[in-house]
């Protein structure tokens, strides 16, 4: 099954009528999940034309990997951003648990019909790029703070067990306890936990 749009938005116009769609579908997989998604329902929540639907997204299928494409590349884009310019390990830290669980681009219940259909629309390594990129943001943060770290820490490793850390607090943990993306105790421990592995070395 085809599921790469069938046409990219160049004008303002269109890009909010995607932007309108994506959305739309976004609201409705989280509300109802995947199998009673129809790309009508979706039209009539965006408030367009089941034609300009079908302008950019030829199935349902196409419409979910969009939205895979789309919220993977809005947490990269969070990270990126989020972290600059904090001269301490700490700001920096915070920085980071501030995306991944405060400006988090959606909600555990999104999260969580989004990774299931990843597989299914052929998106699957595009969720591990994310990671890795992710991944990498990270270790470009802790490289500029390495003064700061225990001196016996590879970066890399450190790094990607950070985005795990975050991956799996940001969703699994809000889905199974009752807290929400952006409690201050949760974020307070994140920042406990990754500040103490960053600092303190190994024992012998």
């Amino acid at each position: 099954m085809d599921v790469n749009p069938r046409k990219i938005p160049r004008q303002a116009r269109a890009r909010a009528t995607v932007e309108a769609i994506l959305g739309a579908g976004a609201q409705l997989l989280a509300e109802h999940g995947f199998e009673s998604l129809t790309t009508a329902r979706v039209a009539e929540r965006a408030g367009v034309s089941i034609g300009s639907l079908y302008q950019y997204f030829p199935n349902k299928q196409a419409l979910a990997a969009a939205l895979i494409d789309h919220y993977g590349e809005a947490l990269a884009a969070a990270f990126r951003q989020r972290w600059r310019g904090h001269e301490t390990l700490a700001g920096a830290v915070d920085a980071m648990v501030g995306a991944a669980l405060v400006s988090h681009p959606h909600g555990p219940e999104l999260h969580r019909a989004l990774n299931e259909l990843a597989p299914r629309v052929g998106r699957a390594e595009k969720n591990k790029g994310i990671s890795a990129r992710i991944a990498g943001i990270v270790t470009m943060v802790l490289e500029q703070h390495r003064h700061e770290i225990a001196a016996d820490l590879n970066l890399a490793d450190a790094a990607a067990l950070i985005e795990t850390v975050l991956e799996t607090v940001s969703h699994r943990a809000i889905e199974h306890h009752p807290v929400t993306p952006d409690s201050a105790s949760m974020a307070s421990h994140c920042r406990r936990l990754i500040m103490a592995y960053l600092t303190n070395p190994a024992p012998r």
